[in-house]
């Protein structure tokens, strides 16, 4: 089984396509999805699926879901199995917005494309990604990054990442120790307010990883 996460229009073949319902979008009229659901919620038993496949949806997370959802994903897919990720290039589009020659409409799309369309309560961006941020953040949750590919479209600027998920055991308090060590890259310091922050991303961590693992461990 391979799975299309919030498919909107774009339907893929030899893939179940998820995307929400038509009641919770704005601006899309139809839908293609073979089922509507709310992606955050599903739950497949560990290593039966082939490919998570997700284009310009992974950003929408916060950073503590996001990390949940590697490691959830990592329990679902096979030995081998395919993470496809596509997110909008920070690096390359923050130099749009930060160019002297760059007219306000470009600039305007280009902060679109970083922080979310904001038509729904799902259309906003809860992280950046440059490709280095994100094959870092990648590889620390068992998987290796095989391609990294750029593409841009309309005036935008996007990456694509492969990464395969390596054929090692990682159980779910592994996962923990590793989001935890993963976030602390984002404290100013040690002190006790940021040690507060960490405990309250790692809360956030738990109870997204409580909606999809079902591996024991």
């Amino acid at each position: 089984m391979k799975l299309h996460l919030g498919c909107g229009q774009r339907y893929l073949d030899g893939y179940v396509n998820i995307d929400f319902p038509l009641s919770a979008h704005s601006v899309q009229g139809t839908s293609v999805a073979d089922l509507h659901a709310d992606i955050l919620s599903l739950r497949y038993a560990p290593e039966t699926i082939e490919e998570v496949r997700l284009h310009h949806v992974f950003e929408h997370f916060s950073r503590p879901v996001a990390c949940a959802l590697l490691a959830i994903w990592f329990s679902w897919l096979k030995p081998g199995g395919i993470i496809h990720l596509e997110v909008p290039d920070f690096q390359k589009t923050a130099r749009v917005m930060l160019s002297f020659f760059t007219s306000f409409k470009k600039r305007a799309v280009a902060e679109r494309h970083l922080f979310g369309s904001h038509e729904a309560f799902w259309a906003i961006h809860g992280e950046g990604y440059t490709p280095g941020m994100l094959k870092k953040m990648i590889t620390g949750y068992g998987f290796r990054v095989t391609d990294i590919r750029r593409n841009s479209w309309l005036s935008t600027y996007n990456f694509e990442l492969f990464a395969e998920k390596v054929s090692i055991e990682i159980v779910k308090k592994n996962f923990e120790d590793i989001t935890a060590k993963y976030l602390k890259n984002y404290l100013l310091d040690d002190s006790g307010s940021e040690s507060r922050l960490l405990n309250i991303w790692m809360e956030v961590y738990k109870g997204q990883i409580e909606k999809g693992w079902i591996q024991n461990g």
